[in-house]
């Protein structure tokens, strides 16, 4: 392996090193656990807001990281499957 090789091998996208440990299955069980703990989150923010008059922002904060990793997460599994 050159030096050139070594830096094309080391300036893979992350979509491809992400899969070198992991299955394409195994990202799609992760991602349906992730919306499914994103749905659970957002209907108890709801439910308190609603009902109980009050808003937790340490679960708001919880948000963000849900979201993003489950967009991450299913634009990988769309790009792999329409290969």
């Amino acid at each position: 392996m050159s030096l050139f090789e070594s830096f094309k091998f080391m300036d893979r996208g992350w979509d491809v090193r992400a899969l070198e440990n992991q299955s394409l299955r195994s990202m799609f069980v992760w991602l349906l656990l992730d919306l499914f703990m994103l749905g659970m989150l957002t209907s108890m923010m709801i439910f308190e807001l609603v009902h109980l008059h009050r808003f937790d922002w340490s679960g708001a904060m919880l948000l963000p990281v849900f979201i993003l990793a489950a967009v991450r997460f299913s634009r990988l599994i769309y790009r792999h499957l329409g290969r």
